[in-house]
């Protein structure tokens, strides 16, 4: 069938305005032609990559993030820090490597809307440079986020 005709079809009576019946196809990724090119691994390694290097910096420096995450009013920061940089490193692996990509990017996604609002709320700075810095971090952790969300998105398609 062809796409034009799947996507519209319309009434046959001249009497009646036609009437459009739109059909949208899930896409799906079965034979890897998305999955399997340059530019998606570059992505991957890319976006997996440099989460799993900050999640290293997170484990090697975990006394200065636990304190941090202590001033900014995190929960636990002593379990939460080292739990929720290992699970950011072993998504990040995750993402590059392509295995287990789903449950991978959904737990970078994860991480970053468990830990952006509390670390990096903007809306409570008062001195104007600060609170400049933690909202160029909450929006570029938010892309971040939707890159988590697409990178899922694929991975499920491409099961």
């Amino acid at each position: 069938m062809a796409l034009a005709s799947r996507l519209t079809s319309r009434s046959d009576s001249d009497d009646e305005p036609s009437e459009r019946t739109e059909t949208v196809a899930e896409p799906t990724d079965d034979d890897g032609s998305v999955t399997d090119t340059a530019l998606f691994r570059l992505g991957r390694v890319l976006f997996g990559g440099v989460l799993a290097f900050n999640a290293i910096d997170n484990l090697r420096n975990l006394e200065e993030r636990i304190g941090y995450a202590e001033f900014k009013g995190a929960p636990e920061p002593d379990r939460t820090v080292p739990a929720a940089s290992v699970g950011l490193l072993l998504g990040g692996l995750g993402v590059v490597l392509w295995r287990l990509p789903a449950a991978a990017a959904l737990g970078i996604a994860g991480f970053l809307a468990g830990t952006t609002p509390v670390m990096h709320d903007f809306w409570n700075q008062d001195d104007p440079e600060e609170k400049q810095q933690e909202q160029i971090q909450f929006l570029k952790n938010t892309a971040l986020f939707g890159a988590a969300l697409a990178f899922a998105r694929i991975a499920r398609r491409s099961k």
